[in-house]
């Protein structure tokens, strides 16, 4: 915990002059899609990418890009901890703030969330296994295929939605014969929307 509240202070000094929100903002927003929280988030899929929540891009217009970079970095950090990569053989610090740039350029859209469930499926190996270090391009090609599982998993929950919107609205469906008997006794009513 120590190393983690360090690292966020050590955020926090680094981060960009232009950011619209403050430093205590900042600081909560780190803490509450830290690392730690990250398998709890994790355990519900269908909540990590459903869920209305920021982006990295709204992270970074409303904190400052440095934020963005920084968070992700602590989200590599934790992913090369994780793996058992040993000292001699984690990417430098230069490399994680490399890759991280380059996950909020090509993949700005992705919510932290939807962040935290990828380097969790990453954890359980879903993305195939690392040895000894962490590999970005490896990294870069397992966060395509994640997208395209968070595709089909936003198709079938908003097939999902749209069945049960369906069901609703053939409830409520009356037959030709009953909308001409209604509107011969005068007894439609209709719902404003």
């Amino acid at each position: 915990m120590r190393n983690e509240w360090s690292a966020i202070t050590k955020l926090q000094q680094t981060s960009s002059s232009a950011i619209c929100r403050t430093r205590d903002e900042a600081r909560r927003l780190l803490a509450a899609f830290n690392p730690s929280v990250q398998a709890e988030i994790a355990s519900n899929p269908t909540y990590c990418i459903m869920t209305e929540g920021p982006t990295l891009v709204s992270v970074k217009m409303e904190y400052g890009e440095q934020v963005s970079v920084d968070w992700l970095v602590l989200e590599i950090n934790d992913f090369q901890n994780f793996v058992g990569v040993k000292e001699e053989g984690k990417a430098t610090y230069e490399v994680v703030k490399e890759l991280a740039q380059m996950i909020l350029n090509r993949f700005y859209d992705l919510k932290l969330t939807e962040i935290m469930l990828f380097f969790q499926r990453m954890k359980y190996g879903d993305y195939g296994e690392m040895y000894g270090c962490v590999d970005s391009v490896r990294i870069l090609k397992a966060l395509r295929l994640f997208v395209g599982y968070r595709n089909n998993l936003i198709d079938m929950e908003e097939g999902k939605r749209r069945a049960e919107q369906y069901e609703r609205d053939r409830a409520k469906a009356v037959s030709r014969e009953e909308y001409e008997r209604m509107k011969a006794a005068g007894e439609l009513q209709f719902e404003r929307q």
